[in-house]
């Protein structure tokens, strides 16, 4: 666990740092304290509070599960391809709507297509 604590925390700093939030206002956008946020950062807070982790992720434009598997909430297991399509979070209620209804076309195109049946030799 201590491994994906770690990582956690550079993963959180390093996208903080990019955007240029300090641990203050990343905090504040959070409503948890800066010392919190250092907490998770330096690897310190051994389980941090899944409700503070999603939080983090939507601030810093994460998906929230990616920081819940990174911190061992989660495997991958768990997810399956939900990570797969980056950028959903950034996109708001009648975008995603957009792409599940692209995501049904697609499957029940998928279920309407008739194999194809190849026979050699003949």
């Amino acid at each position: 666990m201590e491994v994906g604590v770690n990582k956690l925390g550079a993963l959180i700093k390093a996208r903080r740092n990019e955007i240029g939030l300090s641990q203050q206002a990343l905090g504040s956008l959070c409503g948890t304290s800066d010392s919190e946020i250092a907490k998770i950062e330096k690897g310190e807070r051994k389980m941090p509070n899944c409700q503070t982790l999603c939080s983090i992720a939507k601030n810093l434009n994460f998906h929230p599960l990616e920081l819940l598997r990174v911190a061992g909430y989660l495997t991958n297991d768990d997810i399956g391809h939900s990570l797969a399509i980056s950028g959903l979070e950034q996109l708001d209620a009648i975008e995603i709507s957009h792409v599940q209804a692209f995501v049904d076309f697609l499957v029940n195109r998928k279920r309407q297509a008739k194999p194809v049946n190849v026979e050699f030799g003949e």
